[in-house]
């Protein structure tokens, strides 16, 4: 699902696998979930569930990742302790965004991102979870030129 990749892609993300030219190229395989809620009535608006699988190539060496939804440009982080993780919380036009993000890199593994947004009359829940695996520089080159 091409949204998730642009949220995952917008919050930080994509570590890769197969470590080339000081590069690890990762390829993650995710379950997501979404719900929306009218806050006043108590009700459900929207659920959605679904898979994606998101490609990213990480440079360990300057801490940055490109995931190849992202129109192939860096974003700077920060790993540590070959973990990258996001906790962040912003007020936006009376909009609050909460965010959090758990991503296994070196060596390559779990991954978990949270996303709340609510006003005082809608949230929008946003869970994804998968796993992480090493790949080819080929595999996400690939992804990038589609």
């Amino acid at each position: 699902m091409k949204k998730l990749s642009v949220l995952l892609g917008a919050l930080f993300l994509s570590a890769s696998t197969a470590l080339a030219d000081d590069f690890l190229y990762l390829q993650c395989d995710t379950k997501f979930s979404k719900i929306s809620k009218d806050l006043r009535a108590n009700k459900v608006i929207e659920s959605d569930e679904g898979a994606d699988v998101l490609l990213s190539k990480v440079d360990l060496i300057n801490s940055r990742v490109m995931t190849s939804e992202d129109d192939a440009e860096w974003k700077e982080v920060e790993i540590v302790n070959g973990v990258y993780s996001v906790d962040d919380e912003k007020l936006v036009d009376g909009v609050s965004l909460s965010a959090s993000m758990f991503l296994q890199v070196d060596p390559p593994g779990q991954m978990t991102v949270n996303v709340l947004s609510r006003d005082d009359n809608s949230s929008v829940s946003f869970k994804v979870t998968g796993m992480c695996k090493e790949v080819e520089a080929s595999v996400f080159e690939k992804a990038l030129n589609q």
